[in-house]
């Protein structure tokens, strides 16, 4: 059973750091962004035997400069959780539960009820949707609870860093999910990446338009970078070349239609070149030539090109 393989990942994780803030300290502070995507797990305040247990009363959620803040109410103590990017099944059943959102922050509390565990009353309505609609927090629906288990999606508009806090006064927990990234816009060659993937394996592209930008994403096939290096290339000033190079030359691998055409209002397409060298070298055409970042991501390898409109 499901819960039953978190309980044993939740036993073996090596708990992350977890900020700890007394009253209403943490939502007034102007934290910045947070920048993990590993997964983070926390112990119970309580025992699991005690009389009065983490009972969920309510979820907020609220904008800040850098981030979205959605916040879990309990009384009695907060409970053990785990936090982590993956899709939200229903409690007990397994059932996959659409979240609304490019990605889906799972929320997972150990040892929590929805309901008064003296009377029986719900202290929750785990049946509603919320629809915050934020920079990046778009949707919140609940996995439903047993066992002791309660679980929320945090739909998000892209797989951002995030950060859990645990409050006291009242007990409650603050999972921030941060908004776009703040990276300036420039023509300057980006030179970045370990340089220790073995192999270029570029599994896939996608692209998407954003309030002021369009986003290519090459995704790869290994838990390593390679080497990655963007600049506009001489030939065609309007082409921005992202070039990647692996550890060893073994010749590297591009999945999918090749070019690929995009058609948004900066990224037109995408075409790449494999070399003998372990090489290989990916050609954005775009409309005309503006400012871009880069991204490097993990888990999964990602390339992310943003191009100003």
């Amino acid at each position: 059973m499901w819960t039953t393989t978190l309980r044993t990942l939740s036993a073996a994780l090596v708990l992350a750091p977890v900020l700890v803030v007394p009253g209403a300290a943490a939502a007034a502070g102007d934290l910045p962004a947070p920048t993990g995507v590993a997964p983070v797990a926390g112990a119970a305040t309580v025992p699991p035997w005690d009389p009065h247990p983490p009972t969920l009363v309510g979820v907020r959620t609220g904008r800040h400069e850098h981030y979205d803040r959605t916040v879990f109410d309990f009384t009695g103590g907060t409970p053990g959780y785990r936090v982590e990017y993956g899709p939200l099944p229903a409690e007990g059943t397994g059932v996959p539960v659409p979240v609304d959102g490019a990605a889906t922050l799972r929320v997972v509390f150990d040892g929590a009820y929805p309901y008064d565990v003296a009377t029986g009353a719900a202290t929750i309505d785990l049946g509603r949707v919320y629809d915050p609609r934020l920079p990046i927090l778009r949707q919140i629906r609940s996995g439903g609870a047993a066992e002791g288990y309660v679980s929320f999606g945090l739909g998000v508009a892209d797989r951002v860093g995030f950060r859990v806090l645990r409050l006291t006064g009242p007990p409650r927990i603050a999972v921030d999910v941060a908004h776009q990234p703040g990276l300036p816009f420039t023509t300057e060659r980006f030179q970045g990446g370990a340089g220790t993937a073995a192999q270029v394996q570029v599994a896939g592209v996608r692209a998407a338009a954003h309030p002021g930008y369009d986003r290519v994403v090459l995704d790869l096939g290994t838990a390593d970078t390679p080497l990655v290096s963007v600049s506009y290339t001489g030939p065609a000033p309007a082409t921005i070349h992202v070039g990647l190079t692996a550890a060893t030359t073994r010749p590297g691998t591009v999945t999918g239609p090749n070019p690929v055409p995009i058609g948004l209002t900066q990224a037109r397409s995408v075409a790449f070149t494999r070399y003998d060298n372990g090489t290989v070298s990916a050609f954005i055409t775009t409309h005309h030539r503006t400012g871009y970042r880069v991204l490097l991501l993990a888990d999964p390898t990602r390339v992310v090109v943003d191009i100003a409109h």
